[in-house]
C-alpha cells in the first residue's frame, strides 16, 4: 500500500529527543513492504525532502524567515504555544500551510491510505482535504491530545471522529476517553513499542546510580516535570518512606514547567538531601539510567496515554510502580507485573514502594514478568504488524473486496 503519514512529531537528526513513535512505525511499515511518504511541518535548518531508509519525508514551510518557525519540535506545540508568543504567531499560517501541503501530497503522492497522528491538528487537516470515499484515513489518538478540556478543542476532536474511518488509540484508557468524545468512534488498540534488546540488567552503572543518589533502594522517576506526571505526590511520598528506609534515594530525570515547583517542595518537605535532579537526559542513554536503579516510579494524576517510560524499566529489569490512570494498567497488572497506586495518594504510593523495596522475590518476579509481556506485545516489529493488519483489512473493506479474515475486532 502507498500511505501517506501525516504527522507534527519526529526527530530531525539521531538521538535529537525528538519522540520517535511517528518514525518507528513508518520504518516498521516500510519492511512489511508498504511504501510511505511522511509529512512533517519544517524546523530551521531541515532539508524540506531527504529519505529515512525507505521512508519518504518531506517538510512544509509555515513560516518566514525559517529562524522563526518556533510552533513545532523542541516539547511539541501545546507547550510551544504556552511558552512562545512567537509560536502563537505561527499558528494561523501553519494550519494553513499543513492543509495546502496534505491537499498536494495527497494529488501527487496518490496514497492508498492517508494516516493521521494526533487528531488536532494532523487530523483536521487529514479529513478535510485527504478523503474520498474509497480512501481510508486513520487517525491515531496518543493520549494527551483527547483529554484536553477546552471546548474548541473538544469540539474539533469529535468532528475529526465522526469523520475519520478510523481512530487507533494507544490504550484502554485512551480509548475510553475517545468514546466520551464520540461515543460511534470506531477505534482499534494498538500500542507504543520500544526496542526490547536494547535495554537490560547489564547496562547498570555504579557511576551513574551514584548520580542517582546511591539510595538503598535507588527510586527514579523519568518523565517530564509537568503537574500531571503527580511528582509532588511523589515527593510527598518520599517523605513517608524516609521514615521507614532513611537510606532511599530518588532521583528525578526529565525537564519541564514545574521544575520550580519541585524544587520548592523538596525543600518545604525535607526531602532534599534524598531526592537529586538529574535534569535532561539524551533518550539513548536512558537504558543505562533505568538499569542503575532498583525501582521506577510513574505516579501520573491525571493524563497518561500509556506510559513508554513502564515499558522501558521491565525491558531493563527494573521493577515498577505506578499509578491507576489511563493506559499505565495496560502495561501494570497489580502483583503481577508490577504494582499500582491509587493516583494523587501519597500515602498508598509510599506503601506500595515499600513493599516492593522490601520483597525481592516480589521485584524478580514481576520485573521478569514484565519484560515477557514487553517482547510479547510492545516491540515495534509488533506494533507494525497490528497497523498492517488494520490497514490491510480497512482498505479491503472500503474498496468492497472480502476482508479475508474479518474485522481485526475492534471496539465499539
Amino acid at each position: 500500500m502507498r500511505i501517506l503519514s501525516v504527522a507534527t512529531t519526529h526527530p530531525l537528526a539521531p538521538g535529537d529527543g525528538e519522540p520517535a513513535y511517528v518514525q518507528e512505525v513508518n520504518r516498521g511499515l516500510a519492511r512489511l513492504g508498504h511504501e510511505i511518504t511522511v509529512l512533517l511541518p519544517h524546523a530551521p535548518g531541515a532539508p524540506c525532502s531527504e529519505s529515512d531508509g525507505p521512508v519518504a519525508i518531506r517538510r512544509f514551510r509555515y513560516f518566514a524567515p525559517e529562524g522563526l518557525e518556533r510552533l513545532c519540535y523542541n516539547g511539541g506545540i501545546l507547550p510551544n504555544l504556552r511558552r512562545s508568543w512567537v509560536a502563537r504567531l505561527n499558528l494561523p499560517p501553519f494550519l494553513a500551510a499543513q492543509a495546502a501541503a496534505v491537499a498536494r501530497e495527497v494529488r501527487r503522492f496518490r496514497p492508498d491510505l492517508v494516516h493521521c497522528h494526533w487528531l488536532i491538528s494532523s487530523g483536521i487537516m487529514g479529513v478535510l482535504t485527504g478523503g474520498v470515499r474509497h480512501r481510508p484515513i486513520v487517525v491515531s489518538a496518543h493520549g494527551s491530545d483527547v483529554y484536553l478540556q477546552n471546548l474548541l478543542f473538544q469540539t474539533a476532536n469529535r468532528f475529526v471522529l465522526e469523520r475519520a474511518h478510523l481512530c487507533t488509540v494507544n490504550s484502554r484508557g485512551t480509548r475510553t476517553r475517545v468514546l466520551r468524545i464520540h461515543p460511534g468512534a470506531r477505534t482499534e488498540i494498538i500500542p507504543m513499542g520500544i526496542h526490547p534488546e536494547a535495554y537490560g540488567r547489564e547496562l547498570a552503572s555504579p557511576e551513574l546510580r551514584h548520580r542517582l543518589g546511591g539510595g538503598d533502594p535507588q527510586l527514579l522517576f523519568v518523565g517530564r516535570f509537568s503537574r500531571d506526571k503527580g511528582i509532588v505526590a511523589l515527593l510527598e511520598a518520599m517523605a513517608i518512606l524516609l521514615g521507614e528506609l532513611p537510606d532511599a534515594r530518588l532521583g528525578l530525570i526529565g525537564f519541564g514547567p514545574e521544575e520550580r515547583t519541585i524544587r520548592a517542595a523538596m525543600e518545604r518537605l525535607g526531602v532534599a538531601h534524598a531526592v537529586r535532579v538529574v535534569g535532561r537526559v539524551a533518550h539513548a542513554e536512558i537504558p543505562r539510567w533505568l538499569a542503575s536503579a532498583d525501582l521506577l516510579v510513574l505516579p501520573s494524576e491525571r493524563v497518561e496515554g500509556l506510559g513508554v517510560v513502564l515499558l522501558e524499566s521491565l525491558a531493563s529489569g527494573t521493577p515498577v510502580v505506578g499509578s491507576r490512570v489511563g493506559g499505565i494498567p495496560d502495561i501494570v497488572e497489580h502483583g503481577v507485573t508490577g504494582l499500582l497506586c491509587r493516583p494523587a495518594d501519597p500515602d498508598d504510593l509510599a506503601a506500595q514502594c515499600l513493599r516492593l523495596a522490601r520483597d525481592e522475590a516480589l521485584r524478580r518476579r514481576t520485573a521478569e514478568a514484565g519484560r515477557r509481556l514487553v517482547t510479547r506485545e510492545f516491540c515495534w516489529e509488533q506494533v507494525a504488524r497490528r497497523f498492517d493488519e488494520v490497514f490491510r483489512w480497512l482498505a479491503a473493506e472500503l474498496s468492497q473486496e472480502p476482508p479475508g479474515h474479518g474485522s481485526p475486532g475492534g471496539a465499539p
